[in-house]
C-alpha cells in the first residue's frame, strides 16, 4: 500500500466527532440506547440463550430483556393435551384457552354446558372433542369452573376508576375449589382446583388462608406440573405480604430456577425486597439452591465483584449461569475501565494531542567497545614493549615478540581512529509503539488491573478444572482481558490455546473478534504484511456485520476506536478517513450529488469534514478517481467510488481556500460538474431554510445583520477572486489594496462574516467568542491571518482613510482574540456572571479604538462612531 506522506498538521483525534456526535443525539433524541451506550466488543449473547437473555449485563436498564424465556400459556397448553391423550394438540388447547374472541368463547361456554353446537371454526378442535368423551368428565367440570371464576379472578384494571377485588365473591369461589378437589380423583385436575383455591384467595387478600391451601394440599403433592411453581410464586409472594421477607427472598429463587415462565417475574419481585443474602442461604436446602440464591443476587448487581460468580461455580460448576455471570463481570470491565481506555476521541485528546509533530527519530549510535578495545590493547602493547626494550640487546627473540606487540599496538590504533572517526547516524524509525487506549492515572490502573487478575485466576480455575460445559470460555475471556492491558502478544498466545478446539458457532465467532482486536493492537507500523493479516478478518467481521447485530456495533466500533485512532497514531490520516467510511454506510442508498450530501453525517464522516487537511484528501480523491488494487486497501476504500467525485471536490476544494492555497481550489472546484454544488442559494439539508452568501469583500461596519443584499460570489468566485488578488500582492508586496482585499476576503469567512460557508459546513451561536478548535480556526473564530493583512495594509498604505478602515478592522479581529468564558459545574454562578461581564466589557476596549481616534478628522471615521455601538461605547467612556 502507497502510505501517504504529507500528513496533516492537525490529524486530531476521532472521538471529538463521535463524543460531541453523540452529545447531540443525547440532547435532542431520546433516551440513551441501555444496549449501546458502552464500547463492547465481547457479546453478551455467547452465554445464557434464551433462558437467560434477560439477565444480560446493561447499567440503562433493570433488565436486558423483560421476556420471559419460556411460555406459561404454551407449557399449559402441552400439560392439557398430554393429560387428555395424545390425539389432542396443544395448539388447539391454546385456542380455546387464550385466543378466542368474545362470540367464539360465548359458543364454547355453551357447548359445554351443554346447550349447544360447535360453529365450524371450532368444531375440528381436538381439546373440546376429548372434553367431551367419556372418562373426561373431571377435565371437563374443572373447565367449566375455571371460565366460571375467571371474570373476578383475573379483572381488567382501569386506571381512571380504580375498583377493590369483590373479595367475598373470591372468597365463596377459593371454598367451591377446595370443595371441588376433594371430590375428585384425578391428581391432575385435583392439582389444579387447590391452585385455583389457593389464587382465589389471594387475589381477595385472604395471605394466611391462601399460603394454608398450599401448605397443606399442594407443597406435598406428588406432581412435576408447572402448576406448583405457579403456586409457589404466589406462596412467595403471600410469604412477603406477611413480613416474612427472607423465606420470600428464598422461595422466589425457587421459581427463579424450576420455572423459566416465571424467571423474570421472580427476579423482579426478588430484589424488589433487598434482603440480606446470608439469611437465604442458610435456608437453602442444598448446593443447587444457594447456586440459585447467589446467581439472581449477582444478576442484579452493576458494580464489578466476582463473588457471586465464584460461589455459583462452588456450588454448580457446570450450571449456564456460570457463564452468564462470567460474560456479565467482561462487559461491566468494558463499560467502567475499556470505555474510558478507548475514549481515544474526546474533546480533550483533540486538544491535547500533538498531532503536529513529525514522525520520531532517534539517533542510532556507534557502538563503543571497539574503542574502548583498542585503547586496551594500545597501552598493553606499550607496556609490554618498554619491559621488553631493555632487554632487546642480549635477546633478539625478545626484541622480535615486542616488535610484534607494538605492531599489535598499532593495529589497536587504527581500530581506535576507525571507531571515533566515524559519526553517529540518524535514522528514521516508525512512529512509537504507543497504544490507541487513552492513558489512565496509577490509581485507576491499579483498581482495575487488580480486578482483571482476579477475574483471570478464575478463568485459569475454570479451564483447568474442566467442570464447565464449555471450559474454554476461559481463555477466550482471558485473551481479552490482555487485550484490556494492551499486550497482544499474551493475548494472541492465549488465543493459540484454542486451536484445533471444538468451539461453538457463537465462541468461534467471539475467538475471531478477539483475534482482530489483538492484531489491530500489535500494529506498531503500518506495514502491508500486518494489513494482510487483517483482510480475512475485516472481511469475515463486514459479512456478519447484518442491520442490527451485534456484529454491526462491533464493526463500528472497531472502525472508530482502534483502526482509525491506530492509523492517526502512525499519522496516515487518509487510511484513518477511509476506515472511519466503513461507519457510515447506512447512508449509501440516499446520496445525492447535491448540497443536501454536504452536511457532516450524511454519507461522509464528519471528520472529513472538519479535520482533515488537502493531501490526505487528494489521496482520496486519486484513490476515487484512479482506483486501487492493494486487496487491503481496495476493501477499505471501495465505498468512495460510491461517492459522487463533484462531492468530493467540493470539499478538497474548501480544504484548499482553509489553506489559503487558492490556485489548487480553482483548480478543485473547477472539475465539479453539477452547478448546485457552486449554488449562493442552497437548501439546507437539515432545516430545509436557504443558505445565503454575501459579498465576501464587502466592508461592513457592524457584523449583524449580515448583508446579504449585495453581488455574491460562491466558492468557486470566491477562489478565483482570492488568487488573483495573491498573485497582485506577490507581484507588490507592498499593495495596500490588495493587501485590504485579501483581509477583508479572510475576515468574511470568519463565524461574523457573511462568507462563512466558504471553509466551513456548519455555523452555531456557541460559535461565538469560544476557545479555537478546529484547525481553521485561525480564519473562522479569530481572523488571525486576516488581522496581519490589514495591519501590513495599514503600514503600507499613504491614505488616511484606508488606514482609518485598517485600524476599524483590526479592531474587529482584535474582538475575536477574547475567549468567551466557559460555565461549569464547579464554578460559583455569580463568578461566571462577573467573567462574562468582564468579557463584554473587553469588547469595548479594543487599543484599535484608541488608535482610531488619531483619524477622528476621516469622513469614515464620523461614520464609524454613527454606526458603531461598541466605538461610541468607548469614546463614552462606559
Amino acid at each position: 500500500m502507497k502510505i501517504w506522506k504529507k500528513l496533516l498538521l492537525f490529524s486530531a483525534s476521532l472521538i471529538a466527532l463521535v463524543s460531541t456526535g453523540n452529545l447531540v443525539i443525547w440532547a435532542c433524541g431520546g433516551e440513551i440506547d441501555p444496549y449501546d451506550y458502552y464500547t463492547s466488543f465481547f457479546h453478551s449473547d455467547i452465554q445464557g440463550g434464551k433462558d437467560y437473555k434477560a439477565f444480560y449485563f446493561t447499567d440503562y436498564s433493570f433488565l436486558y430483556d423483560d421476556e420471559e424465556p419460556a411460555s406459561e400459556v404454551d407449557i399449559n397448553a402441552k400439560e392439557w393435551a398430554t393429560h387428555l391423550g395424545d390425539d389432542v394438540k396443544p395448539a388447539d388447547v391454546k385456542k380455546i384457552m387464550y385466543q378466542l374472541d368474545p362470540t367464539a368463547n360465548a359458543a364454547v361456554d355453551n357447548y359445554i354446558a351443554g346447550n349447544g353446537i360447535l360453529p365450524d371454526s371450532l368444531s375440528g378442535n381436538t381439546f373440546l372433542k376429548a372434553l367431551s368423551t367419556p372418562g373426561s368428565e373431571p377435565a371437563l367440570g374443572y373447565f367449566r369452573f375455571a371460565r366460571e371464576v375467571e371474570p373476578i379472578a383475573n379483572r381488567a384494571y382501569d386506571l381512571w376508576n380504580p375498583t377493590l377485588p369483590d373479595s367475598t365473591a373470591l372468597s365463596i369461589a377459593a371454598e367451591k375449589a377446595l370443595r371441588l378437589a376433594d371430590g375428585v380423583a384425578d391428581d391432575f385436575v385435583k392439582l389444579r382446583y387447590y391452585y385455583q383455591a389457593q389464587r382465589l384467595y389471594h387475589f381477595g387478600f385472604k395471605y394466611e388462608e391462601a399460603s394454608a391451601v398450599y401448605q397443606k394440599n399442594i407443597v406435598s403433592h406428588k406432581s412435576t406440573s408447572h402448576v406448583k411453581g405457579w403456586a409457589l410464586s404466589f406462596k412467595a409472594g403471600e410469604a412477603r405480604k406477611m413480613g416474612d421477607t427472607i423465606l420470600a427472598a428464598y422461595l422466589f429463587s425457587k421459581v427463579f430456577a424450576g420455572y423459566p415462565e416465571r424467571r423474570v417475574q421472580a427476579y423482579r419481585n426478588y430484589h424488589y425486597m433487598n434482603n440480606d443474602l446470608e439469611p437465604q442461604i442458610k435456608l437453602a436446602k442444598n448446593d443447587s439452591e444457594k447456586s440459585f440464591i447467589y446467581a439472581i443476587n449477582g444478576f442484579g448487581k452493576a458494580d464489578m465483584s466476582i463473588w457471586d460468580l465464584e460461589k455459583v461455580y462452588q456450588y454448580q460448576p457446570q450450571s449456564p449461569m456460570v457463564g452468564v455471570l462470567l460474560v456479565r463481570e467482561i462487559n461491566k470491565l468494558e463499560q467502567n475501565y475499556l470505555s474510558p481506555l478507548l475514549n481515544n476521541a474526546s474533546d480533550y485528546s483533540y486538544r491535547t494531542a500533538s498531532i503536529n509533530t513529525p514522525a520520531q527519530r532517534t539517533i542510532v549510535k556507534n557502538p563503543k567497545w571497539p574503542l574502548y578495545v583498542g585503547l586496551a590493547l594500545l597501552g598493553i602493547a606499550i607496556g609490554i614493549f618498554l619491559f621488553y626494550y631493555k632487554r632487546s640487546v642480549r635477546s633478539k627473540p625478545i626484541f622480535g615478540s615486542a616488535l610484534a606487540l607494538s605492531v599489535l599496538g598499532l593495529a589497536g590504533i587504527i581500530w581506535f581512529a576507525f571507531s571515533s572517526g566515524k559519526k553517529d547516524a540518524k535514522i528514521p524509525v516508525a512512529e512509537s509503539e504507543g497504544s490507541f487506549f487513552v492513558t489512565q492515572p496509577d490509581s485507576v490502573q491499579t483498581l482495575y488491573n487488580g480486578h482483571i487478575e482476579k477475574l483471570r485466576t478464575f478463568c485459569n480455575k475454570l479451564v483447568s478444572d474442566n467442570k464447565y460445559p464449555e471450559p474454554n470460555i476461559g481463555n477466550l475471556a482471558n485473551a481479552y482481558l490482555y487485550f484490556m492491558q494492551n499486550k497482544p502478544e499474551e493475548g494472541l498466545q492465549e488465543l493459540s490455546k484454542l486451536d484445533n478446539k471444538q468451539l461453538t458457532s457463537k465462541l468461534n465467532d467471539q475467538k475471531q473478534i478477539v483475534k482482530l482486536l489483538l492484531s489491530a493492537q500489535r500494529l506498531k507500523s503500518i506495514k502491508k504484511v500486518d494489513e494482510d493479516a487483517l483482510l480475512p478478518a475485516l472481511q469475515w467481521l463486514n459479512a456478519k456485520a447484518t442491520k442490527g447485530s451485534n456484529f454491526e456495533k462491533t464493526e463500528r466500533d472497531f472502525y472508530v476506536y482502534v483502526l482509525a485512532p491506530a492509523y492517526l497514531r502512525q499519522r496516515d490520516t487518509a487510511m484513518a478517513a477511509i476506515a472511519l467510511m466503513k461507519t457510515t454506510q447506512q447512508g449509501f442508498q440516499e446520496i445525492k450529488n447535491d448540497a443536501s450530501a454536504l452536511y457532516p453525517g450524511y454519507v461522509m464522516p464528519d471528520f472529513w469534514f472538519n479535520f482533515m487537511h488537502s493531501a490526505p484528501m487528494k489521496q482520496l480523491v486519486d484513490w476515487r478517481t484512479k482506483g486501487v488494487t492493494a486487496p487491503y486497501l481496495s476493501f477499505l476504500a471501495r465505498d468512495i467510488k460510491r461517492i459522487p467525485s463533484d462531492l468530493l471536490y467540493e470539499l478538497l476544494g474548501t480544504m484548499y481556500l482553509r489553506e489559503h492555497q487558492y490556485n489548487l481550489a480553482v483548480t478543485a472546484f473547477s472539475k465539479i460538474q453539477n452547478p448546485k454544488l457552486l449554488s449562493i442559494r442552497q437548501e439546507s439539508a437539515y432545516s430545509g431554510t436557504t443558505q445565503l452568501q454575501g459579498d465576501p469583500f464587502l466592508m461592513q461596519l457592524s457584523d449583524y445583520p449580515r448583508d446579504y443584499s449585495t453581488k455574491a460570489l460562491n466558492k468557486l468566485q470566491f477562489a478565483r477572486e482570492m488568487d488573483v488578488t495573491q498573485r497582485k500582492l506577490k507581484a507588490n508586496p507592498k499593495d495596500a489594496n490588495a493587501l485590504f482585499k485579501l483581509g477583508l476576503g479572510l475576515y468574511s469567512t470568519s463565524v461574523d462574516g457573511n462568507s462563512w460557508r466558504n471553509i466551513s459546513y456548519t455555523w452555531s451561536s456557541t460559535d461565538l467568542g469560544r476557545a479555537p478548535f478546529y484547525y481553521y480556526d485561525g480564519d473562522y473564530i479569530r481572523a488571525t491571518l486576516a488581522q496581519s493583512y490589514f495591519l501590513k495594509a495599514r503600514e503600507e498604505s499613504t491614505d488616511s482613510e484606508m488606514k482609518a478602515r485598517c485600524t476599524y478592522m483590526l479592531a474587529k479581529c482584535d474582538q475575536k482574540q477574547h475567549i468567551r468564558p466557559e460555565y461549569s459545574s464547579n464554578m460559583d454562578y455569580k463568578q461566571y456572571q462577573k467573567l462574562e461581564q468582564e468579557f463584554d466589557a473587553s469588547l469595548r476596549t479594543s487599543a484599535y479604538f484608541k488608535e482610531l481616534k488619531t483619524y477622528s478628522n476621516t469622513s469614515f471615521y464620523e461614520t464609524a462612531v454613527r454606526e458603531c455601538s461598541y466605538l461610541r461605547d468607548y469614546i463614552n467612556g462606559k
